[in-house]
């Protein structure tokens, strides 16, 4: 009796684990939207040195999606984690656009970034909207 005992308590342990990872892989896309939303944003204002101390910290690899991804397709999450996923890459592929095909200028840099930021606001409302609200 004692091992069964055991045996629950480790099974309990381990849902415990496994709940608390997956809260944490769903909520981390949505905490890192709103950071890089903030970001653009604030980019337009800040200094140049700011900006390139930023761009190191916000940008994550193509990996980190990827890695994103696979968590979200490991735990059938729905489509719009998979979005927030995805809406950070847009800026990778702004910056591909701009040293492969074409350069950008200066202001079209800072309309595009601005235009991500408000797409990356207003989904936030609307995924706050769709979880957290009771008009589900």
């Amino acid at each position: 009796m004692d091992s069964r005992d055991r045996s629950r308590d480790a099974a309990s342990r381990v849902i415990e684990i496994l709940r608390k990872v997956t809260r944490l892989v769903q909520l981390a896309p949505f905490v890192y939207l709103a950071l890089y939303s903030l970001y653009l944003f604030a980019g337009v204002f800040a200094s140049e040195e700011t900006v390139c101390l930023a761009d190191g910290a916000m940008f994550g690899s193509p990996l980190v999606t990827i890695l994103f991804l696979t968590l979200s397709r490991l735990l059938k999450l729905c489509k719009w984690h998979k979005v927030a996923c995805l809406i950070p890459s847009a800026s990778q592929m702004e910056g591909v656009v701009d040293c492969y095909f074409f350069t950008f200028t200066q202001n079209e840099i800072i309309l595009i970034n601005v235009i991500l930021g408000i797409l990356s606001f207003l989904f936030l409302m609307f995924a706050n909207k769709r979880f957290f609200s009771n008009g589900r």
